[in-house]
C-alpha cells in the first residue's frame, strides 16, 4: 500500500462489513458462470440438429469452454492476487457477458465454439476472483467457514439447477436463451459488485506468461487428443499429433515452473499433502458429478426419447437432493471438519451411481430415482468441503492461487469426462455404454475415499 491506494489502483477503503448485498453479488457471478456449463448440456442434441454438426464438433461447443477455463484458471488466480480480486472479477465478467451474446448469435457451430472459448477464458478470471474475494471478505475464521460453505453450496447448485433450467429454457424459446439470459444477470452484478464490494488488495508479483501459455496447451492438446481420439481413433494423425503435443507442453511447464522466478504455480506447493489431495479430489469429484449428468442426460435423450425439456425435469430429484446437502446436511456437520463429509459423500455419490446399473431402456423411473438421490446427497455432501480443503492448506495471500488450482484441476476432471463419455454413449444402441460410464463413476469417487482416508487427518480442523 502506498498513498492510501494498493498497488493495483484501487482505492483501499476500509471494507464495510461484508453483508447479504455484496455475498450475494459474489456468489451470484461464479453461479451464472458454472451453471452455464451444465446448462448446455440437455440443449447439445438440439443444436446439433440446428447445425448439422458431428459428435465431435458437439463435444467442442462444451470443451471449448471447459479447456478455455480450465487453461487460464491458474493465471486467474495469479492475476487475482496481482490486480486485486474485486478489479479482475468485475472485468471477467463483463468479457462473460459480451461473448454469452456472441453465442446466443452464433450463426454456425465454428462460431460457437469460438464464443464459447472467450466465455471459457472469462470464466478462468472470474472464478479464482470470487473466492479470493471470499477470503477477503470475511477475514475471522469461523465467518470464513461459514461464507466458504455458502460459496460451495452455491456453487453445487449452479452445477445441479443448469440441467433443468437448460431444458426449460431449450423447450420453451430455444438453446440461445441459455446464453441470452446472461447478459441482464451479470450486468446487473457488476454494478452491484462496484458499490457492495469493498475493493481487495493486490500484490506486485510478475506474472507468469510462459507458464500460463504452457498451461494453455497442456490442457487444450490434452483434452483435444481424448476428444478426436474417441471420434477418429487413437491412431489418426491429428488425435497423435495433439498427444506429441501434450507431451511437449508439460515438459514444457515443468521446466518454466521450475525456472521462474515467480511461478504461477510454484512446485513446492505440490509437496503439500493438503493442497495436492484437494486438488485430486476435486478432478475426480467433478470427473463424476458433472460426467454423470452429461451421460445420464444423452441417455435420456437418445433411449428413453424425452425431449430437452423432459431430461432437464429428470434431473430435478438430483437437483433438489445435492442441494439439500449442500445448504442443510453440510453445515449442519461442519463441525465434524471436511474429512467426514468428502468420505461419506464420496461412498454415498459412489453407491447411487452403482444404484444406476439396472437402468435400461424400458424407462425404469424407480432406478433413475433411486440412484439420482443417492448420486446428488453424495455430492451436494462433498461440494461445500473442497475450496475449504486447498485453501487452507496455504497463507491467504494466496487465495487466487489455491483457488484458480482447484477450479482448473475441476474443470480438467469434467472435460475429461465428457470426452470418454461422448464416444461410449455415441455409439452404444442401448445402456451398456452409459453403465460403462456410471461404473468409472463409481470408481472415481472409490478413489476419492482411499486419497481422504490416507491424506486427511481425523481430528476436526487439524492440517
Amino acid at each position: 500500500m502506498a498513498g492510501g491506494r494498493d498497488v493495483s489502483g484501487e482505492a483501499s477503503q476500509a471494507p464495510p462489513a461484508a453483508g447479504p448485498l455484496a455475498l450475494g453479488a459474489v456468489c451470484l457471478g461464479f453461479f451464472m458462470v458454472l451453471m452455464d456449463s451444465s446448462a448446455l448440456n440437455v440443449a447439445l442434441p438440439r443444436i446439433r440438429s440446428d447445425f448439422a454438426g458431428g459428435l465431435a464438433q458437439l463435444e467442442w461447443t462444451v470443451n471449448a469452454y471447459t479447456i478455455a477455463m480450465a487453461a487460464c484458471l491458474l493465471g486467474g488466480g495469479t492475476l487475482a492476487d496481482r490486480l486485486g480480486a474485486r478489479r479482475l472479477f468485475r472485468v471477467s465478467l463483463l468479457l462473460f457477458v459480451f461473448s454469452s451474446a456472441a453465442c446466443a448469435a452464433s450463426p454456425n457451430v465454428g462460431t460457437l465454439i469460438a464464443a464459447r472459448a472467450v466465455q471459457g477464458v472469462s470464466a478462468g478470471g472470474l472464478l479464482p476472483a470470487s473466492l479470493a474475494l471470499m477470503a477477503h471478505m470475511y477475514t475471522e475464521p469461523a465467518r470464513r467457514a461459514r461464507a466458504f460453505t455458502v460459496w460451495g453450496g452455491v456453487s453445487s447448485l449452479a452445477l445441479v439447477i443448469g440441467p433443468v433450467l437448460g431444458g426449460a429454457l431449450t423447450a420453451a424459446v430455444g438453446w440461445r436463451s441459455i446464453f441470452l439470459i446472461n447478459v441482464p444477470i451479470g450486468l446487473a452484478v457488476v454494478v452491484v459488485c462496484g458499490r457492495a464490494v469493498a475493493a481487495s488488495p493486490a500484490r506486485r508479483v510478475p506474472f507468469d506468461l510462459a507458464g500460463q501459455l504452457a498451461a494453455i496447451a497442456l490442457v487444450g492438446c490434452g483434452i483435444g487428443a481424448l476428444v478426436e481420439g474417441g471420434t477418429r481413433g487413437w491412431s489418426a494423425p491429428v488425435t497423435i499429433a495433439l498427444l506429441v503435443g501434450t507431451a511437449v507442453a508439460a515438459a514444457a511447464l515443468v521446466g518454466v515452473e521450475r525456472t521462474v522466478v515467480h511461478p504461477m504455480l510454484p512446485p513446492s506447493l505440490l509437496t503439500r499433502p493438503g493442497f495436492l489431495a484437494g486438488l485430486t479430489v476435486g478432478a475426480l469429484f467433478q470427473f463424476g458429478a458433472y460426467g454423470s449428468q452429461y451421460a445420464i442426460s444423452a441417455f435420456l435423450q437418445k433411449s428413453w426419447g424425452l425431449d430437452a425439456l423432459g431430461a432437464g425435469l429428470a434431473f430435478i430429484p438430483f437437483a433438489t437432493f445435492w442441494t439439500f446437502a449442500s445448504f442443510v446436511l453440510a453445515r449442519a456437520v461442519t463441525r465434524t471438519g471436511p474429512r467426514l463429509l468428502l468420505i461419506g459423500g464420496a461412498a454415498m455419490a459412489g453407491a447411487g451411481a452403482l444404484a444406476l446399473l439396472p437402468v435400461g431402456t424400458g424407462r425404469d423411473w424407480w432406478v433413475l430415482l433411486l440412484g439420482s438421490c443417492l448420486l446428488g446427497l453424495g455430492a451436494g455432501l462433498m461440494g461445500p468441503s473442497l475450496p475449504t480443503v486447498v485453501l487452507r492448506s496455504l497463507p491467504v495471500h494466496q487465495s487466487g492461487l489455491a483457488s484458480g488450482a482447484l477450479n482448473a484441476l475441476r474443470q480438467v476432471g469434467g472435460a475429461v469426462g465428457l470426452a470418454l463419455f461422448g464416444p461410449l454413449l455415441d455409439r452404444s444402441t442401448g445402456a451398456g455404454g452409459l453403465r460403462v460410464c456410471l461404473g468409472l463413476v463409481a470408481l472415481g469417487f472409490l478413489v476419492i475415499v482411499l486419497v481422504v482416508r490416507r491424506t486427511m487427518p481425523g481430528r476436526p480442523g487439524a492440517q
